[in-house]
């Protein structure tokens, strides 16, 4: 289909074009003689009869308006606004703005009404869109107040900010927590805004990443060990992340995938608050806060002897679930601006995302959640030509993405995404990373990396073949 230029617009396709405008639009030329007039503006001056062609004054003469303002815009020259009479009520504001030829000379005047109840509604709109932003600004004040939140904590949903008035309650009791959720969603800030906010906010805090270290190894570097105690151990030995602890918090990442047989002394290290290195004999007191996450569903673990459900009561005295970033959609917005803030003050850029940008991150389902979202917008921020990152940025890169390595499950796609034929190019180059980094992770065991990527072992060696 032809696209119509703007010079084959005719004097119909302007009226039309006029008739569907909200606002009263009239056009006057050099002596106020009406040109074009809208349906609008007729509506709300209550005009019946045919004024093109006829003088501004003639409404007046008419009796459908105390003055034309259009006579005193060209008189002055300049913009101007006037309160006029319709009927017996003061009700309708007119605007009329000339416009100059190239030897500055008025060509026509654009004159625009709208009426008193019009900018009362809009101030009312505006007055509440006022008080809850206001609402919403104390309710981070008093929560920021209240806790040490970095300034990149940013949140907007009713859920997170239920969860932090939870953190609120429990950050300065001395007990257990397990944060759950999906990879991404911003365990790891929760955790660290319950040590900051915590008794032993000036002690250590200590984050262990439970698959990043070979099973083997994994007690000793908890624990520590004693010089002797295996080949390879170090002269004078070594002590272990729970006496580097002590008097702070202990942050056990990803804790679904400790090894089952290292879970029972885990426990008693937690109930008895005392430790044995690796090849020792003495038992070392600890006085350390132990706080959890994992990304895994532990209840089924248990059911499936993977994990012991002794530990799992004693780790989750206190249990903080983080909705995935597609189940709270209202921290997209205020995330994303603080993201590109973020871009802005480092590179000395000036990018903003639009309305319509944030709409349609809205209809993708966000398998890397809040990770994901910040990646989008740095790359976003680089990408887009000018300083507004538009919808069609976001549709240019998202549409790529068909979905993630877990699976996500199609429901959670919305239409846009589901028809959407450019669905490989970037998902590859995802999945290849995801893939590496969870092989580098698990030194090459195939089979751990499978289970750090929620995959089975066949489908990951299926998917190595097509790397």
């Amino acid at each position: 289909m032809k696209t119509m230029s703007a010079k084959e617009l005719g004097t119909k396709d302007f009226q039309e074009i006029l008739d569907n405008i909200m606002e009263s639009v009239s056009v006057m030329d050099e002596n106020g003689v009406v040109m074009w007039t809208n349906k609008a503006n007729r509506e709300k001056l209550g005009i019946t009869t045919e004024v093109i062609g006829k003088e501004a004054k003639y409404l007046v003469q008419e009796g459908l308006i105390d003055k034309a303002v259009v006579y005193e815009a060209i008189e002055s020259g300049k913009f101007t606004a006037s309160i006029i009479s319709k009927g017996s009520e003061k009700d309708v504001i007119v605007y009329c703005n000339p416009v100059y030829d190239e030897e500055g000379k008025i060509k026509f005047l654009v004159s625009s009404a709208m009426t008193c109840s019009e900018v009362n509604q809009i101030l009312e709109t505006l007055e509440t869109e006022r008080r809850i932003n206001k609402t919403y600004l104390a309710e981070i004040k008093h929560l920021r107040n209240t806790l040490l939140l970095g300034e990149d904590f940013v949140i907007e949903s009713t859920n997170m900010k239920c969860l932090l008035e939870d953190v609120q309650k429990l950050a300065p009791i001395d007990c257990s927590v397990l944060v759950t959720g999906e990879s991404g969603v911003g365990k790891e800030v929760m955790v660290k805004t319950i040590h900051k906010n915590s008794i032993r906010k000036e002690g250590p805090f200590i984050t262990v990443s439970i698959p990043s270290i070979p099973d083997n190894l994994l007690e000793a570097e908890l624990f520590g060990y004693e010089e002797g105690a295996f080949t390879g151990a170090t002269r004078g030995g070594k002590i272990g992340l729970f006496e580097l602890a002590q008097g702070g918090t202990l942050f056990l990442d990803e804790i679904g995938d400790i090894p089952y047989a290292l879970q029972v002394k885990l426990l008693r290290a937690i109930e008895n608050g005392e430790i044995r290195r690796v090849g020792g004999t003495k038992l070392i007191k600890i006085d350390t806060r132990i706080i959890a996450a994992t990304n895994k569903h532990l209840e089924q673990m248990i059911k499936k002897s993977l994990f012991r459900e002794d530990l799992f009561y004693r780790l989750s005295v206190m249990h903080l679930h983080i909705k995935p970033l597609r189940e709270r959609l209202e921290d997209i917005k205020p995330l994303g601006e603080q993201f590109i803030q973020n871009f802005n003050n480092k590179y000395k850029t000036d990018k903003k995302i639009t309305e319509p940008a944030f709409n349609l991150m809205k209809k993708y389902p966000w398998p890397g959640n809040v990770r994901e979202l910040k990646n989008l917008v740095e790359r976003l921020g680089i990408l887009s030509n000018g300083d507004l990152i538009t919808a069609e940025d976001v549709q240019a890169v998202l549409s790529k993405i068909s979905n993630t390595i877990d699976d996500i499950d199609p429901d959670h796609l919305s239409d846009d995404w589901k028809t959407n034929s450019q669905l490989t190019e970037e998902y590859s180059s995802y999945e290849r990373t995801k893939i590496l980094e969870a092989l580098k992770t698990a030194h090459g065991n195939k089979t751990k990396a499978a289970e750090l990527l929620g995959i089975s072992r066949t489908k990951l060696y299926r998917k190595l073949k097509n790397l």
